[in-house]
């Protein structure tokens, strides 16, 4: 089997493992950050698959968006955003499953794609796919979330701060595609 057709079915793999495993351990919350995978996969086989950017062009961008998703994280903990998710979910998210997902888990595979990337290696680049996706088109969501509480717009968990990871991850896309022209 072709090296690129196996990397293909260990991410699937990783995948499937990782909503499992994340619905074991924490229920919704762990599911929730699968969704962010298999946007991601998409992403990444949409992008960096069969063209992987050189990561000296991304790297810097790439550790500003995290820093810009741990503040986003901080203020999703202190508004509350464990209250948000359940009553949109109508399944009770805990603080303690959200900060293991998020504050915990989060970070750690991000800096780890951080760290396959500066290396080269192919998984990092479905890494960073997903990690585009997250920022880029899933923080887009606190955005709607008010509408799905309850209607109307008004602020909800993590709405002020999401602007930082969607800015930080778009400008890192645009210096992604950049990086792949060249």
């Amino acid at each position: 089997m072709e090296t690129q057709t196996k990397l293909v079915f260990l991410v699937v793999a990783f995948i499937v493992t990782l909503a499992l495993g994340g619905y074991l351990a924490v229920e919704f919350a762990g599911m929730l950050f699968s969704v962010t995978f298999i946007g991601g996969f998409i992403f990444w086989l949409l992008t960096t698959y069969r063209t992987p950017v050189n990561p000296d062009t991304i790297i810097v961008p790439y550790l500003i968006t995290l820093a810009c998703f741990i503040i986003h994280v901080y203020e999703e903990y202190v508004s509350h955003i464990e209250r948000t998710l359940s009553t949109m979910s109508g399944t009770e998210v805990t603080q303690h499953n959200f900060l293991t997902i998020a504050a915990f888990i989060g970070p750690i595979v991000w800096l780890s794609g951080a760290t396959m990337l500066i290396t080269r290696w192919s998984f990092g680049y479905f890494l960073l796919g997903t990690f585009l996706f997250g920022m880029m088109i899933g923080e887009l969501s606190h955005f709607v979330f008010p509408f799905m509480e309850d209607g109307r717009f008004h602020y909800s968990a993590g709405m002020y701060t999401a602007i930082l990871p969607i800015g930080s991850a778009w400008w890192m896309f645009t210096k992604m595609k950049k990086g792949s022209k060249s």
